[in-house]
């Protein structure tokens, strides 16, 4: 045992030497950041945060991980660990360029609040909202210096109180970054049993991302959308501590994050109820700027047409014949006019990239209607 020992105390006493290099590279970088920010203040138009150059530093350190772990044959550090260690140095350092305020459609704990903080760390002061207007408002106000809005899920489809705050032409907002959160849903109730639960409350699209595991475990459950799935737990937990709700909490259940073990005493009850266990979603960071190109990007736009025969094909032959490809379109009712529609598009390629700057000036100049550019941002990878 004492020769154990021994050997484990010089393991430790290497791994502090370890940890105190690495600080001290860690300040270095924290130092070169500040000078980074005071040029850019000199300036005084370049934006603080720019995702393209954090998506290349995080593509160049998992390139290096993949390539070390092949030529030792070591164990491979995971790549979401590379990325969460590092988007936390990014964060912190980039706090000390410049504060930020993040807004989120809160209250702290949902799946936005999750994805914000995976993509700027813990060092920003986060905003919760009690809407994704209310986003966009902090956001182009100045209140807030970047906002986060989910756009989509893999399975459910698009959020479409997102796209229709994007459609509104008086909106002056851009995309500058994009993340995917992987997503997974628990059961919590103050019920013994499932057989008691009368009542599912949660979001609408946790409620549609579980829509088959509620309705073969919870047949004769009613369900109930709250604004989000924090808020969920709150109903829960409010009529609980009330004489006179007329929700029977002991019956109720609500579906959401992990996170609600943190905001709530609700008991979890099961784990990762959602249909698909590859689910995903989408976030946009909305900003007053969008991203320079990174190499590997993506443009959002919305459009709308003239109405008539082919109008639609004549759109997309404008990207096809470049060889740019949609990764996404869709419509939505344009509320102008009745059974006018306006169409949303994310495109390969950045805005400034020749094929792309010569498809949207080509819509705007020879289909008869409108195009707008809602941003350019580096190709995430899910989380």
């Amino acid at each position: 045992m004492g020769d154990l020992e021994t050997k484990l105390n010089k393991l430790r006493v290497s791994i502090d030497a370890v940890d105190d290099e690495i600080l001290g590279l860690i300040r270095k970088r924290a130092q070169l950041a500040t000078q980074v920010g005071e040029a850019k203040q000199n300036t005084g138009d370049a934006p603080f945060y720019v995702p393209s150059r954090e998506a290349s530093i995080i593509r160049r350190l998992l390139s290096q991980n993949d390539a070390a772990a092949e030529c030792s044959h070591e164990t491979k550090i995971p790549d979401a660990a590379i990325h969460g260690i590092y988007r936390e140095i990014i964060g912190a350092c980039l706090a000390l360029e410049h504060p930020m305020t993040i807004a989120y459609l809160g209250p702290e704990g949902t799946f936005s609040h999750t994805a914000s903080t995976r993509q700027f760390g813990a060092t920003p002061t986060y905003m919760p909202c009690g809407s994704l207007a209310m986003v966009f408002d902090e956001v182009e106000s100045g209140r807030a210096t970047y906002g986060v809005v989910p756009v989509e899920n893999a399975f459910e489809g698009a959020v479409t109180p997102t796209l229709d705050l994007f459609a509104d032409m008086e909106r002056n907002v851009f995309i500058c970054a994009e993340v995917q959160l992987s997503i997974h849903h628990h059961l919590f109730s103050y019920a013994d049993n499932l057989h008691e639960i009368e009542t599912v409350i949660s979001h609408p699209q946790p409620l549609g991302q579980c829509r088959n595991w509620i309705a073969s475990h919870l047949p004769n459950a009613g369900l109930m959308e709250s604004s989000s799935t924090i808020r969920a737990a709150q109903i829960v937990d409010e009529a609980r501590n009330s004489s006179v709700s007329a929700l029977d909490w002991k019956k109720c259940a609500v579906v959401g994050p992990y996170s609600i073990v943190d905001q709530s005493e609700l008991p979890l009850m099961q784990r990762n109820i959602e249909d698909f266990h590859d689910n995903t979603t989408r976030f946009f960071v909305i900003g007053q700027h969008d991203s320079p190109a990174s190499g590997e990007d993506k443009t959002s736009l919305v459009m709308s047409i003239k109405d008539e025969p082919g109008a639609l094909h004549k759109l997309i032959t404008s990207f096809a014949e470049r060889g740019i490809g949609l990764t996404r379109i869709e419509s939505r009712p344009s509320k102008k006019q009745l059974w006018q529609y306006v169409f949303f598009a994310d495109i390969e390629g950045h805005r400034d990239d020749v094929d792309v700057a010569n498809a949207i000036a080509e819509i705007q100049s020879k289909l008869g209607g409108f195009i707008k550019v809602l941003g350019s941002y580096p190709v995430s990878r899910p989380l």
